[in-house]
């Protein structure tokens, strides 16, 4: 078995898996953060508006997330939906 590791390729191979898995694991991490901020955002922006959208514009200027950040985020978030007569607003689930 010791053989088998000192191989190259199977060593590079498996330093790319650890990689790829360290590198998703980060990713993951930050979306969650940045999801976090946006439902904070909508949250507070529910209680003080009624329960309306907010635009990706002005989530992007409240949060300092980029607008293609804030899409991404809420297209992919559980918790945020998409306004349905409106592509580019968003308001929490439930």
């Amino acid at each position: 078995m010791t053989g088998f590791f000192e191989s190259e390729i199977v060593l590079g191979t498996l330093l790319a898996l650890i990689g790829a898995l360290v590198l998703g694991i980060f990713g993951w991490l930050k979306f969650k953060h940045d999801e976090k901020i946006v439902t904070r955002y909508l949250k507070d922006f529910e209680e003080e508006y009624h329960p309306t959208a907010s635009t990706t514009h002005a989530i992007a200027l409240a949060t300092k997330l980029s607008k293609k950040r804030v899409r991404g985020i809420c297209s992919k978030s559980s918790e945020i939906n998409n306004h349905p007569k409106d592509k580019d607003s968003w308001n929490l689930s439930g």
